[in-house]
């Protein structure tokens, strides 16, 4: 039977002004969604463009993906050429995502526009990035939501229902962070670090209409990772992530091994694990190939939260890609005719 979590779902609920976002947007693998983390690193990358997306189900179970507790996230980032100084260049990107969470599908969606500046620091650079983000909460499906008055009367019409059929809320989000890339040594160990803060606008969040509902705290993530060649063919990648939003803390702490397996094929092998600390235990896999990368993350809650993180008991499974392209310009040479004396 569905109705005890339909009814626990709906006592969350109980008052529609609250804040549905209270949770932001979480990944196991930040790396498919790096401007989402930090609008700084809009841009941060080598080539012209970059496609990236993942998908979070976090009630899957050992047959693959159930759709009721979902987040998708696309993102597509440009460099170009503008600046004010020589080496400088600036980014501009564009994402949109889509949380939806049990039967009912409530939740957010909508899309984050983001610019960046990357100052040019010898072999690496300082970037300033800034997002701006417009947001909408509602529930798809409220037509299956069971509030108590009605399982307790039997009626199938509720003034709460209403209010969820009715509610449709919306905000715009604002977010600023630095992003400082890095060379280490001859050996070129590449340093990323960052921290970035979003809500800065300190938006109302609710379903009741634009506006309405409770303000949402800074939501400020500090990150950091290094890239380190430990020779010709393997690389270590230790990250750590620390995420604070009011009283609320979360902090992260992953490493991956790149094996490089064919050389002219550019095709590197990824694994790695990680720990949402007092939470989760990470499994990431993946492999490089040319210019393209996809990588797959399972997270098993551990400890008093796992039955309520994990609806179906098997954990939350993550898939990511990213591609990155460039474009050249082809040389056009003004011809050069020869005549010669006859």
């Amino acid at each position: 039977m569905k109705i005890f979590p339909r009814l626990l779902g709906m006592l969350l609920l109980a008052d529609l002004s609250a804040p549905l976002c209270a949770q932001d947007l979480h990944f196991a693998q930040f790396e498919f969604a790096p401007v989402l983390l930090n609008p700084g690193q809009t841009g941060n990358f080598q080539g012209t463009y970059r496609l990236s997306g993942i998908y979070r189900d976090q009630a899957a179970s050992p047959s693959g993906f159930t759709g009721d507790f979902k987040t998708p996230y696309l993102t597509i980032d440009v460099n170009f050429g503008f600046a004010f100084r020589k080496k400088d260049w600036t980014s501009l990107g564009i994402g949109f995502f889509d949380d939806r969470s049990g039967e009912i599908q409530l939740g957010r969606g909508g899309f984050m526009a983001s610019g960046a500046y990357h100052f040019a620091l010898g072999g690496g650079d300082l970037a300033l990035g800034v997002q701006y983000g417009s947001i909408s909460l509602d529930a798809k499906n409220p037509e299956k939501a069971r509030f108590y008055d009605q399982l307790a009367t039997g009626s199938s019409s509720s003034p709460d229902l209403m209010k969820l059929q009715q509610g449709k809320g919306s905000f715009n989000d604002l977010s600023a962070g630095l992003v400082l890339s890095k060379p280490l040594s001859a050996r070129n160990h590449q340093l990323r670090l960052g921290v970035g803060v979003n809500h800065l606008n300190k938006p109302a969040v609710g379903i009741q209409g634009t506006g309405s509902g409770t303000k949402l705290g800074m939501l400020i993530n500090a990150h950091a990772h290094l890239r380190y060649h430990l020779n010709e063919k393997l690389d270590l990648v230790p990250g750590f992530y620390f995420r604070t939003m009011d009283d609320n803390r979360e902090t992260i702490g992953q490493c991956m091994a790149s094996y490089l397996y064919d050389i002219e094929k550019k095709i590197r092998l990824n694994a790695g694990l990680g720990m949402r600390f007092g939470d989760a235990l990470q499994f990431m896999a993946g492999m490089d190939y040319g210019k393209i990368k996809a990588q797959i993350a399972y997270e098993q809650t551990i400890g008093d939260l796992s039955d309520a993180k994990d609806p179906s008991g098997f954990g939350a499974l993550e898939i990511g890609f990213s591609y990155t392209g460039a474009i050249t310009k082809k040389p056009n040479p003004k011809p050069k005719v020869f005549c010669p004396r006859f």
